[in-house]
């Protein structure tokens, strides 16, 4: 199976979460970090929705703070998530580039628990947690990851 490196555009970080979180709800993607940060562009307005003064044939340097989801995807979801993203998306044109990748087993097995059920009707659901900071002795730093090389399941 050939898995993807997802990136999907979004001019606001809320509209990059409501994209996510539709992407997610169909168990589409695994979910990611949603990263934004100043940003230019080329652009023709000629047929954009915008003032019908700003509508003309030229080539327009767009200056904005922008935002973009990153996250994994595999090869049979691919067309269901461009449709799902384009549908929840606000943009004019929603930016989708799929990269193909090589994964260690450790991503390829969170990959797969990720989208297996997904026929069967398995629903995410929020968990009443939150991710807390942590010491970690050094010692025990590389003993924390899961093995990509050792049996399945095993820490290094």
């Amino acid at each position: 199976m050939q898995y993807y490196q997802v990136f999907i555009s979004a001019e606001q970080t809320s509209q990059a979460f409501r994209i996510l979180d539709a992407l997610m709800e169909k168990q589409l993607v695994l979910g990611g970090p949603v990263v934004g940060g100043p940003a230019k562009f080329l652009w023709n307005f000629k047929e954009s929705d915008v003032p019908e003064e700003l509508r003309e044939h030229k080539l327009f340097t767009l200056e904005q703070d922008y935002n973009y989801l990153i996250t994994y995807t595999r090869e049979d979801l691919k067309d269901e998530l461009v449709e799902v993203a384009e549908s929840a998306s606000l943009e004019e044109v929603c930016m989708i580039s799929m990269l193909p990748m090589e994964i260690n087993r450790s991503l390829r097995d969170l990959l797969d628990a990720t989208f297996e059920g997904r026929d069967g009707g398995v629903q995410p659901e929020p968990v009443d947690a939150v991710a807390a900071l942590t010491f970690v002795p050094k010692a025990e730093v590389p003993s924390r990851t899961k093995s990509s090389t050792g049996p399945v399941g095993t820490r290094r």
